[in-house]
């Protein structure tokens, strides 16, 4: 069983010295990847569902409160701050929310931070929830699954493709660019769908290398597994061949419930720790890698 951090907004990296601090600790540690999310600019009065707010509201805590009370880097800043001060864990987003931005824009972002960190970019993909911050944004929330589906498209085309040709709804490519650089990963970094809806399990068997779950309780997500390996069997996919990663919770996850996922399939575990001081991050790294290296002994 693998094993990562969530970093949330990564207010914790926002100095050199937490930066140095979590991406060594993670080296140290055995950690296979660190993720970050992804917002923009987030309202302060946030009247859209949590998708995963069960589990925070069954903890005792504000769900809302880790978006409107610290700090939000941008994701692609911090995968390039924690390039330099790392070596082999894995540096991805959980997950980028691909409406907001242009295709060619993302595409060009995550290939410049595959090649600098020598393949090690991990791109989660979503189609985000938050409708404040798409209105503020000017992107229309009710076309954030069709635009997802296409700028997935295009961004596999330039990765892939030395001419690429796209003809959509929203981007057209007909005439011959330049796009550089490409990837290091072949065919490109590796797309972790997130998600649990039936839309988001689709949108794994057409785009997925992986599926990044949320935080959701264990006994509420393990029936997607059979749902999604129907999905892949009639896609005429592997099932055994994607990369499952679950979030989860280091103060209620049990060594049971670890020994649940990896036999449900799952791959890796990735502990939220959205706090903004270096060393309560730090704090969690340490007691979940020990948590998970116990119970699959």
């Amino acid at each position: 069983m693998k094993y990562g951090v969530h970093l949330g907004g990564a207010a914790a990296l926002r100095t050199k010295a937490g930066v140095s601090d979590i991406g060594h600790a993670a080296e140290d540690l055995g950690y296979d990847g660190i993720l970050t999310g992804d917002h923009i600019t987030i309202p302060k009065q946030i009247g859209s569902t949590y998708p995963y707010h069960k589990l925070a509201e069954s903890m005792g805590y504000n769900p809302y409160a880790v978006f409107t009370s610290i700090d939000w880097l941008d994701c692609f800043t911090v995968l390039a701050l924690l390039v330099p001060v790392t070596e082999k864990v894995r540096l991805g987003t959980s997950v980028t929310i691909i409406p907001y931005r242009h295709p060619l824009e993302m595409a060009r972002m995550v290939a410049t931070l595959d090649v600098v960190s020598n393949g090690r970019i991990i791109f989660g993909a979503g189609v985000g929830w938050m409708a404040e911050e798409f209105q503020l944004l000017g992107v229309p929330y009710e076309q954030r699954a069709s635009r997802t589906r296409e700028y997935l498209q295009v961004m596999k085309e330039v990765w892939t493709k030395e001419t690429p040709r796209f003809s959509g709804k929203y981007v057209q490519i007909e005439k011959d660019l330049h796009f550089a650089p490409k990837p290091v990963q072949k065919p490109h970094p590796p797309i972790w769908i997130g998600g649990e809806s039936t839309p988001a399990l689709k949108r794994v068997v057409e785009f997925g290398d992986g599926w990044h779950i949320g935080p959701v309780a264990l006994e509420e997500v393990k029936p997607k597994f059979a749902q999604l390996r129907e999905l892949m069997a009639a896609a005429g996919r592997d099932f055994s061949k994607l990369e499952i990663t679950s979030m989860v919770d280091t103060r209620v996850v049990s060594a049971a419930a670890i020994r649940a996922y990896r036999d449900l399939s799952v791959t890796g575990l990735y502990v939220v720790a959205p706090g903004p001081e270096p060393q309560s991050v730090l704090k969690v790294m340490r007691e979940f890698a020990k948590k998970v290296q116990d119970a699959v002994r």
